[in-house]
C-alpha cells in the first residue's frame, strides 16, 4: 500500500508538470503576441505569474517525484525545495491580488467616469510594485533557506514506502534552535502572510462584483453606452479575476484545513497526492482560465490577432485581452 501511495504521488506530479508546462507556455506565447508597444501592467503580471507557476512545477514537483521514487533528499535539496515552495505560493497570491486590483481600478473608472483624465502611464508604478513583491518574497523566505535541514529522526531502514507517506515538512524541517520561534514563524507568520492578502483579494472581488452589477443596472436603464472593445475586454478581465480568486482561495483553504485539522495523515495513502494537487492546482488551472478571457472561447481567446496593417479601417482590429 505504501508503494501504491508513492506511485500515485509520482503520477500526480507528472500530470501536474505536463499540464502546467503546456498551459503556461501557451499563455506566455499568446500574451507575447499581443505586445505591440510598451509593456502593459497586465502583461507584466501575467509574465510573472507564468514564471512563478513554472518554477513551482519544475522545481518543487520534480523534487517530489525524486523523493517519492525512493531517493532521500540531502540538506541542500531540502533548502531548495522548502524555499521554492514557500516563495512561489506567496508570490502567486500577491501577484493575483495585484492583478485583481488592476482590473478593479480599470473597471471603476469605466463605471464611475471621472471628470479628470486619469494618468494612463502606470508602467513604472507596476514595475516597482512587482519588484517590491519579489524582494519582499525573498526576504520573508530567506530564513527557510538558511535554517532548513534534513530531519535526523527519519530512519532510512523504514523503507521507501513509509518515507513517502511522511510529509516533506517532516523530512525537511525548519530548525531555528528554538521551538517557539519555529512555531511563530512557520505556523503563524507564514500563514498570516497568505491569509491577509487572500482576505483583501476576496474583498476586492466582491467590489468587482458590485461594480459589474452597477454596470448591468446602468445598461438596463438605457444609460450605459460602453460598447468600446477595450471596455469589453476590461469586463472580461474583471470576471476572470473573480474566477481566479475563487480558485486560489478554495485551494489554499482546502490545503490549510487538511494539514491543520486532519490528524494521522500518514494512514491515508492518497493524502500526499491530494496535498500536491491542492498546492499546485492554481499554477496548473489558472493559465487556461487566463486564456479564456474571450467569452466566445474561439481561437482569438488563445492567440491575439495583431492589428491590421491596413489603415483604411483601423477600428476593425481586435483588441487583445488584458489590455
Amino acid at each position: 500500500m505504501e508503494s501504491w501511495a508513492c506511485m500515485l504521488e509520482i503520477i500526480t506530479c507528472a500530470i501536474l508538470i505536463f499540464v502546467s508546462i503546456v498551459g503556461n507556455s501557451c499563455l506566455f506565447f499568446s500574451t507575447r503576441r499581443c505586445i505591440s508597444g510598451p509593456l502593459q501592467p497586465s502583461f507584466l503580471l501575467i509574465f510573472n505569474l507564468v514564471f512563478v507557476h513554472l518554477l513551482k512545477n519544475l522545481v518543487v514537483n520534480i523534487m517530489k517525484i525524486v523523493y517519492s521514487s525512493g531517493d532521500m533528499l540531502d540538506s541542500v535539496s531540502c533548502k531548495i525545495l522548502r524555499f521554492t515552495e514557500t516563495l512561489t505560493t506567496r508570490l502567486a497570491i500577491w501577484f493575483m491580488l495585484l492583478f485583481a486590483v488592476l482590473y478593479h481600478r480599470k473597471l471603476y473608472y469605466i463605471v464611475h467616469p471621472s471628470s479628470e483624465t486619469p494618468n494612463s502611464n502606470h508602467q513604472k508604478g507596476h514595475l516597482k510594485a512587482v519588484s517590491i513583491i519579489w524582494i519582499t518574497g525573498f526576504g520573508i523566505c530567506i530564513p527557510i533557506l538558511a535554517f532548513t535541514e534534513k530531519s535526523q529522526h527519519l530512519n532510512a531502514a523504514n523503507g521507501t514506502g513509509l518515507l513517502c507517506l511522511k510529509g516533506l515538512d517532516k523530512v525537511c524541517e525548519i530548525d531555528f534552535g528554538n521551538q517557539q520561534v519555529e512555531y511563530y514563524y512557520e505556523k503563524i507568520f507564514l500563514v498570516l502572510i497568505d491569509l491577509l492578502p487572500l482576505t483583501i483579494l476576496v474583498f476586492v472581488c466582491f467590489w468587482i462584483v458590485f461594480l459589474l452589477w452597477e454596470q448591468k443596472k446602468l445598461t438596463y436603464g438605457g444609460i450605459w453606452m460602453g460598447d468600446d472593445a477595450l471596455e469589453i475586454e476590461i469586463f472580461r478581465g474583471a470576471k476572470v479575476s473573480i474566477l481566479l480568486t475563487l480558485l486560489i482561495t478554495s485551494l489554499w483553504i482546502s490545503h490549510f484545513v487538511i494539514i491543520c485539522f486532519f490528524k494521522n495523515l500518514e494512514s491515508c495513502h492518497f493524502i500526499p497526492a491530494l496535498l500536491t494537487a491542492l498546492s499546485s492546482g492554481f499554477s496548473v488551472v489558472s493559465p487556461y482560465i487566463l486564456m479564456l478571457v474571450n467569452y466566445k472561447v474561439k481561437l482569438d481567446a488563445f492567440c491575439c490577432r495583431k492589428k491590421e496593417k491596413s489603415t483604411i479601417q483601423p477600428t476593425n482590429a481586435l483588441s487583445c485581452p488584458y489590455a
